[in-house]
């Protein structure tokens, strides 16, 4: 399934990434007194590498000694043989006819060449002494192109990635498979084709990403780059690189456990500021790049100063996990928190005294966002269903501005186009509906489709506000052009994407009864799903 998905902004990442060097970082996890094994992973996976390293190009200079010790080795055996010739001298004529004119390997022509090609060679050695010459023919650029050019050209060309891309980030767990991992998808508007770029390796279940610019190396925090944090079930945040493939270890994690790094992390022993349950949520601030709030099933949401990292403020006053997060986008130090205890929170970072806080009674929430069209409003989608807006400037408590019945059974995802104002939402009916927001008052429902399966993430993109990418039970995203339907282009006036069907066949949807029932209760209500113009099912 996937967990957590997001876009990447266009231009963010490298056009071409860099490969992951298992030398250099080595050399770094020594010194920062790692542990042998997670060393002997580097060199194992060194040891396997398709990559090959280019070699060195040497020179007939380095190799001055050997050269030396083998002349003298052949000396000495010149002389020994003619030690063994003066012995074998005798008064006969005809020994010493044969010996003078070596008439006993008169016939002997191939040792005669073997020894001229000795003599030879020593002459070339001698010759060539002080050249430089390539190890490998392959290397050396004025033999023309090796084989392995070839392919490196066309490896070149798989990594590349090209100003029209659209990248996706996708946590995905696969329970046929014994690990977690990230995967970074390209995605190729004009085609409509997605495909998986490179992934990162995780230790433990992801459960929320956060992409952000913000190089988080103490001594690059100035410097802008393509990250992304990760929170799983383990206590801490990893940041990784995404420019970097084959990556092996996050440039950085934030309140690891006590222990070396390389090593498993204990649960509940942590340095100072780190959770000590799994990370939920998180959310990076766009105003304040160096920040970073973080939500964890230990009750608590903490704010992180990724440029020291280390953590500045912890907030408790919340009863259950904090299952959702967001930054304001306008007030950069207004934090929007919601947790499993039905309760919404909005705190001024800057204070951590809870009488300060703005309070609101819902029911248990699933996910909560900031309206990005209108700095003051917020949404929170909760299990029952719901989807409710709230004004932030009227207090705690205050009544919604608006609410509608999102779902049968929770409502557990939704997002905002920040370039339109569309709305979609996705929930454990196995639906996804997209709403119109331009209208006051009330979202009006354009579209539903029934994808089949739980949707647990969903996700506009900034760079082309009307793709909508969904994370479900599948371990594959689904990437859907809004622009395709009908409903979509009459209401905000957009044309539909050229090359692709217009306006699909909509699934009719088997409504699930997700009322909690008593066991053996069989019973299931189903209904067909007419929330969409009825025509588009022709």
């Amino acid at each position: 399934m996937i967990s957590a998905i997001t876009w990447i902004p266009r231009g963010s990442a490298k056009p071409i990434p860099t490969k992951y060097n298992t030398d250099i970082e080595a050399e770094k996890l020594q010194a920062e007194g790692i542990d042998e094994d997670a060393q002997d992973d580097i060199q194992d996976l060194e040891d396997n590498s398709d990559y090959e390293e280019e070699e060195e190009v040497v020179t007939e200079d380095e190799d001055d000694e050997d050269n030396e010790e083998d002349e003298q080795e052949d000396e000495e055996e010149e002389e020994l043989e003619e030690e063994k010739e003066e012995k074998s001298k005798s008064n006969n004529p005809e020994d010493e006819f044969n010996r003078r004119y070596n008439m006993d390997d008169y016939d002997n022509d191939e040792e005669q060449e073997m020894d001229e090609e000795a003599k030879g060679m020593k002459f070339i050695n001698k010759a060539m002494k002080g050249l430089m010459y390539y190890k490998n023919p392959d290397k050396d650029p004025y033999l023309g192109v090796g084989d392995g050019d070839e392919d490196e050209v066309e490896d070149l060309e798989d990594i590349v990635i090209r100003p029209t891309d659209s990248l996706i980030l996708a946590a995905v767990a696969n329970d046929e498979e014994e690990f977690s991992h990230l995967n970074v998808y390209v995605y190729e508007e004009e085609v409509d084709n997605l495909y998986i770029h490179h992934d990162i390796i995780l230790a433990a279940m992801p459960l929320a990403i956060a992409w952000m610019d913000q190089n988080p190396e103490l001594n690059k925090t100035n410097e802008k780059g393509n990250f992304v944090a990760v929170g799983t079930f383990e206590s801490s945040i990893d940041i990784w690189d995404l420019d970097v493939i084959d990556n092996l270890y996050p440039t950085v994690t934030l309140g690891q456990s006590e222990v070396e790094k390389g090593k498993k992390k204990k649960k509940g022993v942590s340095t100072t500021g780190s959770h000590i349950d799994s990370i939920l949520s998180l959310s990076w601030n766009i105003q304040q790049r160096n920040v970073l709030a973080s939500g964890s099933a230990d009750r608590t949401a903490k704010v992180w100063d990724i440029s020291k990292q280390q953590c500045v403020n912890t907030f408790s006053h919340h009863k259950d996990n904090i299952i959702s997060l967001e930054w304001n986008r306008m007030e950069k130090t207004a934090l929007l928190i919601g947790s499993h205890d039905s309760s919404v929170s909005i705190c001024d970072v800057r204070s951590s005294d809870p009488s300060t806080f703005f309070r609101w009674k819902t029911q248990k929430i699933e996910s909560l966002l900031w309206n990005p069209h209108n700095g003051k409003e917020f949404f929170v989608a909760t299990e029952d269903g719901n989807l409710t807006c709230y004004d932030a400037t009227l207090g705690s408590n205050s009544k919604p501005v608006w609410q509608l019945k999102a779902h049968d059974g929770g409502c557990s995802t939704f997002s905002i186009s920040t370039g339109a104002q569309l709305l979609a939402t996705g929930g454990e009916d196995e639906t996804v509906k997209l709403w119109d927001m331009s209208a006051k008052g009330t979202p009006k429902l354009m579209e539903t489709r029934n994808i089949g399966e739980q949707v647990f993430s969903l996700s506009f993109f900034s760079s082309s506000p009307y793709l909508l990418a969904i994370g479900s039970e599948n371990v594959t995203p689904r990437v859907v052009n809004t622009r395709r339907f009908k409903s979509i282009q009459t209401a905000f006036g957009v044309e539909a994407p050229q090359g692709q069907s217009n306006d699909p066949t909509l699934k009719k949807n088997k409504k699930k009864n997700f009322n909690k029932k008593k066991v053996g209760d069989e019973d299931e209500d189903a209904a067909t799903d007419s929330d969409s113009d009825s025509d588009s099912d022709q």
